[in-house]
């Protein structure tokens, strides 16, 4: 029996060069097509035919695919739906000219369909009067279609249709066509006989030609989840690298560990790479014990849940996950409500992972709360299980099956940089001198860390976030905080009785504060040692401090400057 892999989901595979050479396919290519889709692989045929074409030489091709996208984009067909087009037609106009001048040409639903020897002809009359259409070619054929049409805007209607993710789908071509088709899917692959531009572009060149080369795909190695494939288009930037270049993550089929002393960047650096995740498409799920990536929810396709409310369900989580990615905030949960809480959902997600291929990637902070959590994704019994990011102040915690589990790593320097050092070396990553790794300076700046594989480590410069990043939102904004480090406002060497245990009541308490304890404290620096050293937001602390020196120039205008305090504080930290 097929074994499918757990996490590509379908097939997209050209037609004429790609499935066949001939007419029609090979029947031993229509029993790897059959056997895949008994598999659990959805199939989609995405080719520049019109359909009434396809239909003539290949009748069965409603047995064989879920879904074909005809007309290279501008037609879709579906066994329960029939065809629709996506495009409108191209424009009429066009077809006396081109029968004035010879060019002998077919209509479709959409596209119009001639040879490549008249291109320059063709562009020339539609210069001429001023069509807006594009002109694409198939080896020696030619297509003239609507603009913005392509076999990857096709298919991805297609998959929308299907409730498949583009990051889940593996796309075959051959020829100039298909360009927009492999770098559509996560993966694209080209089979032996493909023009030498599109098997530059591929992410995997199969060693047989058209038919030959679909059926080895389909019963190789790769569908079936042995081996994994890290596609070339995909990756997620985290900064710059020391001696130039991009510091990047695949993003897909790799599993990547954050580590770093308390409050150097860890939960800030997982965030980032959540953001760059999201952008590219990928669906990611979260698990936030400590409400740090609460305001991610900003971004498009981000939805937070949690807080206070019970963790959702299997059936629950799995349609939020089929509508975009989620943020499960457990941070208002006792510890050990929560430590349960992620060890229940990291079995949830497998079980989801296994059914639909949803979540892509499952971000995990504070991982040393489930030091079993490689075990609970499965992540030694399959390469294709991969998609898992882990950031920890304590990887010494992580179970060994977890961190051999990781590719990659991202140390961070800063406190308990030396023993993170001795844990990477002893753990087969190389620590390469994270003690070493230059601290920002106070007040702010561009933070560095290394990247890490099994074999090398390298120096980055870490990317800004899109959206700031502030640790434990709600502990600190909800007042959780310790007597011993709460903010306790004087006026001179004298305590006004008030005090702030989280960044609200900070927030309220300077807002009513008199002229002379904001300019006691201004004086001092006293606002943003505590906001840097206890809050643990030094890009707060920077704004902060910069007003500070303001207030401690001159009283002039102070309401103003509380107003910018408080602006500040505002900015980061308010709900809603």
């Amino acid at each position: 029996m097929f074994r499918m892999s757990r996490f590509f989901r379908a097939v997209a595979v050209d037609y004429d060069g790609t499935l066949t050479e001939r007419r029609s396919p090979e029947p031993g290519v229509l029993a790897a097509l059959a056997e895949a889709r008994r598999g659990g692989f959805t199939l989609v045929l995405v080719t520049g035919r019109r359909l009434a074409h396809l239909q003539t030489d290949f009748p069965g091709f409603h047995r064989a695919f879920d879904a074909v996208v005809a007309e290279n984009g501008a037609v879709l067909w579906h066994p329960s739906a029939g065809a629709r087009t996506v495009a409108q037609p191209v424009p009429p106009e066009l077809d006396a000219p081109l029968a004035a001048l010879g060019i002998p040409f077919i209509r479709g639903d959409v596209l119009l369909a001639t040879e490549a020897r008249f291109d320059q002809v063709i562009l020339g009359e539609v210069a001429r009067m001023g069509l807006e259409v594009q002109l694409v070619r198939n080896r020696e054929a030619l297509m003239v279609l609507p603009p913005g049409v392509s076999k990857g805007t096709g298919l991805l209607e297609a998959l929308r249709d299907l409730g498949i993710s583009p990051h889940a789908t593996i796309g075959v071509g051959d020829a100039e066509n298909d360009h927009s088709l492999v770098e559509t899917c996560e993966l694209g692959v080209a089979v032996s006989n493909a023009v030498p531009g599109l098997q530059a572009h591929a992410d995997v060149v199969l060693a047989h030609p058209a038919g030959e080369g679909v059926v080895s795909l389909l019963q190789g190695p790769l569908m079936q989840g042995r081996i994994r494939v890290q596609p070339k288009r995909w990756q997620a930037r985290l900064g710059t690298l020391a001696g130039g270049g991009l510091a990047t993550v695949p993003g897909s089929q790799v599993n990547l560990l954050v580590v770093g002393g308390s409050r150097t960047g860890k939960s800030c650096l997982a965030g980032l790479l959540t953001e760059r995740l999201a952008a590219m498409g990928y669906v990611l799920c979260v698990l936030d014990p400590e409400g740090d990536h609460v305001g991610l929810e900003g971004l498009r396709g981000m939805l937070v849940i949690g807080g206070k409310d019970t963790p959702p369900d299997e059936e629950h989580l799995t349609r939020l996950l089929r509508l975009g990615s989620v943020i499960l905030d457990l941070s208002l949960h006792p510890l050990e409500e929560r430590v349960g809480g992620c060890r229940r959902l990291l079995a949830l997600l497998a079980g989801i992972r296994e059914r639909t291929g949803l979540p892509h990637w499952i971000v995990f902070d504070e991982a040393h709360l489930v030091p079993e959590a490689g075990r609970l994704l499965h992540l030694a019994d399959e390469p294709s299980a991969a998609g898992v990011c882990l950031a920890t102040y304590r990887p010494g915690d992580l179970a060994v099956e977890t961190v051999q589990a990781m590719d990659l790593a991202v140390a961070l320097p800063g406190a308990g940089a030396s023993e993170i050092e001795g844990w990477l070396e002893a753990s087969g990553f190389p620590g390469a001198g994270l003690a070493h790794v230059p601290l920002p300076p106070e007040g702010g700046g561009d933070r560095q860390a290394l990247l890490l594989d099994r074999r090398d480590a390298r120096r980055f410069t870490i990317d800004r976030r899109a959206r700031a990043h502030v640790r434990h939102w709600h502990k600190y904004r909800s007042g959780e905080l310790p007597a011993h480090r709460r903010f306790f406002f004087r006026r001179g060497e004298r305590l006004t009785g008030a005090a702030a245990g989280s960044i609200g009541e900070f927030h309220d308490e300077v807002a009513r504060a008199e002229p002379e304890v904001l300019a006691h404290h201004a004086r001092n620096h006293d606002f943003s040692r505590w906001i840097a050293g206890v809050i643990g937001d030094g890009e707060l602390a920077g704004e902060v401090r910069s007003t500070e020196r303001e207030i401690a120039r001159s009283l002039a205008g102070l309401e103003e400057k509380r107003l910018a305090l408080l602006h500040a504080i505002d900015a980061r930290y308010t709900e809603g």
